[in-house]
């Protein structure tokens, strides 16, 4: 019996164990919830709890400068929303890199709309109502008449600013989801 009583208090330290080093391992990201969805700034990226990862990818970006420079002149008559979740690798991954970009071609930032996603690609205030938006990061191209010229989805076909400056030169580009 005394066997029996030493097997359970293992087992039972065990599974005590396991329960809490899974729920260390598991991402901890209160920005990711309901409440911290909508619009966003670049300044709420550098201060919140997104912090760690937009600063680290933001500074290790360094796009070509040649392609800059043709990016520089056609970007400026766009306006640009971009749906990211901060929960999402792939938002993580392109998200600065856009920024740092935007930055870099002295992109203006009221010509710039930010909005954080939940998981099941909403916000609060239904900022992506008639925008079919499936996938996260999307980066939307309007026109300065509103109208949507091309979009940017999930990951680049070449690289981020290759894709960019096809799409604000006008260049063929079918991002990796269009049919």
């Amino acid at each position: 019996m005394k066997i029996n009583n030493l097997k359970s208090i293992k087992f039972s330290f065990l599974l005590f164990f396991l329960v809490n080093l899974y729920t260390l391992a598991q991402e901890k990201n209160p920005t990711a919830d309901k409440n911290h969805t909508g619009l966003i700034t670049q300044e709420d990226f550098r201060t919140g709890s997104t912090a760690d990862w937009f600063i680290k990818a933001y500074d290790a970006y360094k796009p070509k400068k040649k392609v800059l420079k043709e990016i520089k002149k056609p970007i400026k008559k766009y306006h640009i929303k971009v749906f990211m979740g901060t929960w999402c690798p792939d938002s993580r991954r392109e998200v600065p890199k856009l920024l740092k970009l935007l930055d870099d071609v002295n992109f203006k930032e009221k010509n710039l709309e930010i909005y954080s996603m939940d998981r099941s690609k909403s916000t609060e205030n239904d900022y992506e109502e008639g925008l079919d938006i499936q996938r996260v990061p999307t980066i939307i191209f309007f026109d300065k008449n509103g109208k949507e010229v091309n979009r940017f989805v999930e990951f680049p076909q070449k690289t981020l600013e290759k894709d960019i400056l096809k799409i604000v030169t006008e260049q063929p580009y079918k991002n990796v989801y269009a049919e």
